[in-house]
């Protein structure tokens, strides 16, 4: 039987595949209203975070269980950091009628802001999918991983911000963007979340 046995490590590698798929589906589905992105995203992290612990369950059912469940909260942070970002991308835009090294140093600056807020995000996304905290304790919570795993915090952004590089070279990515591209990333960064949330769950028990 070997690697081809219903349990065998080949069927497990497609089933992982075939329901990050259905996940970015979903996810992207419901992203297109745009202030939902942060509970579609929650959601997201709560599935690839399920996914990287090997938990069984409906993956339809349970998306959209964690999509109902964090939507408040999801939403409120989507719309605070996700607002600030919008704002400082614009001001990117207007900047670039600016000529001159204050324009290009003042653009750098800000874009080096939104990545950070990014960055941010991603740790925000994870920590409301895993735990029940306020807003303002779960952003700041998101802050300290950020700084307390700086190194991991932005090689997870690195992966996050993959696909868009990938169209950037080509938008012959759009397929792979499509099927994979949200839901990809999610996964990798739920194995590396497994790990560092169990190390605080341990603490907290002792």
């Amino acid at each position: 039987m070997g690697i081809f046995a219903p349990d065998g490590k080949l069927a497990t590698v497609l089933n992982t595949i075939g329901y990050l798929i259905v996940l970015n589906l979903l996810t992207l589905l419901c992203c297109i209203p745009i202030v939902t992105i942060g509970a579609a995203m929650t959601a997201l992290y709560a599935m690839t975070m399920r996914l990287a612990r090997g938990e069984e369950g409906s993956i339809v059912k349970g998306y959209f269980s964690a999509f109902r469940s964090n939507f408040r909260q999801a939403t409120i942070l989507w719309l605070i950091f996700g607002g600030l970002m919008a704002f400082m991308a614009f001001d990117i835009r207007l900047l670039q009628q600016i000529s001159g090294s204050f324009g290009m140093a003042y653009r750098i600056v800000l874009f080096i802001i939104i990545l950070c807020f990014g960055m941010e995000c991603i740790h925000i996304f994870a920590l409301q999918a895993r735990f029940e905290n306020t807003p303002k304790n779960t952003a700041k919570n998101a802050l300290l991983l950020c700084v307390g795993h700086f190194p991991q915090a932005v090689l997870m952004l690195a992966v996050t911000l993959c696909p868009l590089l990938l169209l950037t070279v080509s938008m012959r990515f759009i397929s792979v963007v499509f099927l994979i591209g949200l839901a990809g990333p999610a996964y990798l960064a739920g194995i590396y979340y497994k790990s560092i949330f169990r190390r605080y769950e341990d603490t907290a028990r002792r």
